[in-house]
């Protein structure tokens, strides 16, 4: 089983929508996790959002690649998420190529698999 931290199990479940009324979201996930990045990281207004996104982004990739399961062989998710940031789309249409990354990441840690032929793959407990 996969062994995650309180945060990482935070952000996990905040993408999946459980806290839909403690943190309601704010049209992109790059503002809707402000408040669970401050809860664990000490993150303030004080540090630009630059240097937020850009550390925001570290730890949802590091989440996505400690729970990933593309069963594509081609890494497709993998692809997803550069093709996000480069290629602005209707979907993804914000103006930063991070945000756009970070919207995508977000997409596929809610779509991951937490039960795989009967098997949890990791606890969100």
């Amino acid at each position: 089983m996969i062994k995650l931290s309180k945060a990482e199990v935070k952000f996990i479940l905040t993408c999946k929508g459980h806290f839909r009324n403690e943190i309601p979201h704010k049209g992109n996930w790059t503002l809707t996790l402000k408040p669970i990045f401050k809860e664990f990281y000490g993150w303030y207004n004080g540090y630009g959002m630059n240097e937020y996104r850009n550390v925001l982004f570290g730890k949802l990739f590091d989440i996505y690649m400690k729970i990933q399961n593309d069963g594509s062989g081609s890494n497709y998710q993998l692809k997803s998420i550069f093709s996000a940031a480069f290629n602005r789309g209707i979907v993804r249409d914000q103006r930063q190529a991070i945000d756009r990354a970070i919207n995508e990441l977000c997409g596929l840690i809610q779509c991951n698999i937490v039960i795989e032929d009967g098997n949890k793959r990791y606890n969100l407990d």
